[in-house]
Formats: structure tokens, C-alpha cells, sequence
């Protein structure tokens, strides 16, 4: 088609004639109706200008959630039903480990400090750190946050810090009890660690030094009497474990075990008389008044993906996958006895887990997956890929930790 509908190549200039053109000058006028010119003109439609700029702010805001869309995924995904909410990380990062439920919220430790949250995610309490690397342990309404390899820690509730100090040696290994006692390990000159043992008012209660191996686990008994040690060794070109359990009113360990073939790389208390070791191949529970029995749980060719040691009702759930690839995971409950008290099957690639009385609570790549003590699926809810930890707050209600966010779900 030709422009404008004319010709190829011939245009057409319409000149209008001088006495029809519309342009008036001001100057021409009668001064009373260049007064009036204001009072003539057309008038703005206010309502139009209102849904133009709405429309315009809808459109900024469109733009801003579509560039910042993968630091909000964490919270704008499902967040289940009911109350939940969602929190900014403070610091660059926070290890799986450091994330706990805590004096009716939960505390974490990143690598700039320890923050206190509510159960609605507002922050009740922060203190700062330079720690390097720092390692949070919980027990009752204390904390303990240190810095491993170095001498640096403190204790800290949800509302201030209640002791800071520098060990004399650099730090491996520590625990608080729920009474406020502490223990450290600790490099130890002549020696390859030194267990030490301090009361609320921080005097030293119990020493013990270790010269057979190399302490990689330790934890305080509920009631802050004692402690389970766990270190290795080598044998004949083989590894072997030594598990010791320390009662601070005796000078030497009131019993020793040794496992081998396996790494042990985390232990805890069940109860007052018994307590359970994690390791590569299999998990273990050592009961009886003087810590006599060994029970071993071998994971029979499958691959540990994740567990979770429940003091509060004395039981060891372990996820097991029966794939390479670490789908179809079974989660078994182990009691203070060594027994299996339960199995409940899935077919999900579980990546953390975590109990509280009756209810179970995974995370897979999709979500989080809130079981009943029978196994029965209560509900489901959407989560990022990014989830490290899980922690069950009540029966209901799950707190997540991603690489950038907090959430809140309830259930």
C-alpha cells in the first residue's frame, strides 16, 4: 500500500489560508476574557489520572517482584494454613546444625551472630559475634555458642548474654545442660584433647584428658552429672571408635566401648541411662545403670540421609533411603532400649527430619510433610528446593530454615 494512501513519490502540502488558522494570541484580547480563559478551558478527569497512576504502581511493583522473585521464592511459596510467617536471615549464612527450637520460639547462630526469634518470627534478642566458625548448642532456655578451632564463646538466653569468655585453649567440642552447665574440649598440651566440666557459676568441676584418640563427638547428660565421649583411633590399619561415659563424681570413665569398621559423628542422651551414637553404617544405643549394653542398628546397604535424637521423649528417628539416589527413604524409631519401636515408609528423597511427642515432620526437594505417630499423612506444604533444616515447634507447627529465609508454617 502506499504511504498515507497517496501516490508513490507525489505528497501534498495543504497550506492553510491566514484567516483560517485557530492560533490566537492573548495579547489580542479583551482583558476580560484572557481572565476568563482559565474558567473555559477544559477540566482534568481526576478519576482517569487516579486508575493511570494505580495502574502505573501496579506495574513498578510487577517489575520489582519479578527481579527480586528468586530472594522472596522462600517466602512467598506455600506457606500451609493458619498462622506462618516469614524472616530475613541475618547474616550471610547459617549451618544446619545451628537451628533450633528455643525458650518457646527458636535461635539460630549465623556467621555474624545469635538472633532469638518469637513464634510469629520477630526477633526478641541478637548479640554479635566475630567468631569464625561459629556452633550453637541449646539446652533448656540456655545457649552456647562457640568457635570452633578457636577460644571464643558465650552463653546467652532469649534475652541477654549472660557469660562471654576465651577458653585457655582452642575450642573442638562443647554442650550446655538445661541447668546452666557447661562442658568444653579443648586442645591440651601432652595430650590429644582435655574434657573439662564448669558449674553454673563457671568453676571447674570435672577434668578428664584423653591420650588413646581423637575426640569427634560429646554431650552432656540431661541432668549435667556427665557426658558421653566419642573418639577415634586406629588399630592394626583399621578405624576404631572409643565411646566413653563420664560421670563427673568419678575421677576415670565408669564405662568404655569401642565399635569398628564405622565413623561415629554424633551422639546424645536418650535419657538419664542410656544414649545413642550416629554413624556412617550403623547407629548404636548404650543403656543400663552402668551403661553396660551395646545395641547396634545396622543400616543394611542403605544410605543415612538424615536423623533426628528427640531428649524429650527418648527416641532416634533415622531416615534410611533403599535408592542410590536417596528416594524412597523409611523412617525408623529407635527407643532408649535399642529397639525399633516403628517404621513408617515413604517414597520421597527426605533431606532433614524432625519429632516432636507424636508427630513427624520431612522435607523433601517439594515441601514439608507433617505425619501422624501411625505414619498417616496429615498435610503438606510447599517449600523452596533451598530447605536445610526443619524444626517441629508443637504438634502443628514446623519452623524451615532456607539459605536466605526463615518461615514459619503451621500446619
Amino acid at each position: 500500500m502506499a504511504l498515507f494512501g497517496k501516490k508513490p513519490n507525489h505528497y501534498r502540502i495543504d497550506k492553510n489560508k491566514r484567516d483560517e488558522r485557530q492560533v490566537l494570541s492573548f495579547e489580542q484580547l479583551p482583558l476580560e476574557e484572557y481572565e476568563n480563559q482559565d474558567e473555559n478551558a477544559p477540566k482534568l478527569d481526576k478519576k482517569k489520572i487516579l486508575i493511570a497512576v494505580g495502574i502505573l504502581i501496579l506495574l513498578v511493583l510487577c517489575v520489582l517482584l519479578y527481579f527480586s522473585r528468586d530472594s522472596l521464592a522462600s517466602c512467598v511459596s506455600s506457606l500451609g494454613k493458619g498462622k506462618s510467617f516469614s524472616a530475613v536471615v541475618s547474616g550471610s549464612g547459617v549451618d544446619a546444625g545451628n537451628f533450633r527450637s528455643f525458650a518457646g520460639g527458636l535461635a539460630y547462630a549465623s556467621d555474624t551472630g545469635f538472633i532469638c526469634l518469637d513464634s510469629e518470627g520477630n526477633e526478641k534478642f541478637s548479640a554479635q559475634h566475630g567468631f569464625a566458625h561459629p556452633v550453637m548448642k541449646t539446652g533448656g532456655n540456655t545457649a552456647m555458642v562457640y568457635d570452633l578451632g578457636s577460644t571464643g564463646f558465650i552463653i546467652a538466653d532469649n534475652t541477654k548474654v549472660l557469660h562471654s569468655k576465651d577458653a585457655e585453649r582452642n575450642i573442638f567440642l562443647g554442650d550446655i545442660a538445661s541447668d546452666m552447665s557447661y562442658a568444653l574440649v579443648t586442645e591440651e598440651s601432652g595430650y590429644n584433647a582435655k574434657l573439662s566440666a564448669y558449674t553454673q557459676e563457671h568453676k571447674v568441676r570435672y577434668t578428664y584428658s584423653f591420650t588413646e584418640c581423637y575426640i569427634t563427638s560429646m554431650a552432656l547428660s540431661p541432668d549435667g552429672e556427665g557426658a558421653v565421649v566419642c573418639g577415634i583411633t586406629a588399630e592394626n590399619g583399621s578405624q576404631v571408635n572409643i565411646i566413653y561415659l563420664v560421670d563427673f563424681s568419678k575421677e576415670e570413665p565408669v564405662a568404655k566401648h569401642t565399635v569398628a569398621g564405622d565413623l561415629i559423628f554424633d551422639c546424645d542422651y536418650l535419657s538419664k541411662n542410656s544414649v545413642c551414637l550416629i554413624g556412617s553404617e550403623a547407629s548404636y544405643v548404650i543403656n543400663g545403670s552402668r551403661f553396660s549394653n551395646l545395641t547396634k542398628k545396622s543400616y543394611s546397604q542403605m544410605t543415612l540421609t538424615a536423623y533426628d535424637i528427640n531428649t524429650d521423649v527418648g527416641v532416634l528417628a533415622i531416615s534410611l533411603s533403599r535408592s542410590g539416589d536417596g528416594r524412597n527413604c523409611s523412617v525408623e524409631y529407635i527407643n532408649s532400649s535399642g529397639k525399633t519401636e516403628k517404621t513408617i515408609e515413604t517414597d520421597l528423597a527426605l533431606k532433614t527430619l524432625s519429632t516432636f511427642k507424636d508427630r513427624l515432620a520431612v522435607c523433601d526437594n517439594k515441601g514439608v510433610h507433617l505425619y501422624r505417630h501411625n505414619g498417616d499423612l496429615i498435610s503438606s506444604a510447599e517449600v523452596n528446593s533451598d530447605c536445610k533444616q526443619i524444626r517441629l515447634a508443637s504438634a502443628n507447627y514446623v519452623y524451615v530454615l532456607g539459605l536466605s529465609h526463615i518461615v514459619g508454617i503451621s500446619f
